[in-house]
């Protein structure tokens, strides 16, 4: 998916009502009173971070369930099986902070940078772009003359971050949670799935408790 917009995290709108019943464009008071409260409206305006350098704290990555099929009785003779899975938990990317403009974009490129990436932040979702909004494609798995309760399952890569923006004058503070690409993973019910977290959790959400 093609990610080149760039998201707001922190917005501040600043309002001016003008009272102007009973005036006149003449005396240009009105006018004088305006200037100065939209200059003192631009002062108090948080100041821009949009190229302010990101510290990382804390960087963690994990693959995620995410979808999971329903266990499906597969004899020797069946070959390609397909497997229909569904939804187990949608994945929001979000970016946080405690202040000041900094957009996504800036954090999610940073990010893309500290992964090693590069500074291209389009392979890391954005807000707006939910793991749950992903259309979902039956699974064809080749059974391979194996007999059994076979299972299918599909995690995404997670990256939860705490970061700090250096912005002028002081640091903002932020968090971001996004996702990458994915995983898959076919199972069968008695025999132990590994130690992969969320290949386990696959496994008892569909076979049941593991005998370990």
């Amino acid at each position: 998916m093609t990610r080149r917009h760039t998201w707001t995290v922190a917005v501040l709108l600043c309002g001016v009502v003008l009272a102007t019943t009973g005036c006149t464009a003449a005396s240009g008071k009105p006018r004088a009173k305006a200037s100065a409260a939209v200059s003192a409206s631009a002062s108090a305006a948080p100041p821009s971070c949009e190229s302010g350098a990101v510290r990382w704290s804390s960087v963690r990555r994990e693959v995620r369930l995410t979808e999971v099929s329903p266990v499906v009785q597969v004899r020797k003779s069946d070959g390609w099986v397909t497997f229909h899975t569904g939804l187990v938990r949608n994945v929001v990317p979000r970016v946080d902070t405690s202040g000041g403009i900094v957009s996504a974009h800036h954090v999610l490129a940073a990010l893309a940078k500290h992964l090693k990436w590069g500074d291209d932040a389009e392979g890391l979702a954005a807000p707006g772009e939910e793991s749950a909004d992903r259309e979902l494609h039956p699974m064809k798995i080749d059974s391979l003359g194996h007999t059994g309760r076979l299972v299918v399952a599909e995690g995404i890569h997670v990256v939860d971050a705490s970061f700090t923006v250096d912005c002028p004058g002081r640091d903002v503070y932020g968090s971001v949670t996004t996702w990458f690409g994915n995983s898959r993973a076919s199972l069968a019910c008695g025999v132990d799935p590994g130690d992969e977290a969320w290949v386990r959790e696959a496994y008892r959400l569909t076979c049941g408790r593991l005998s370990r």
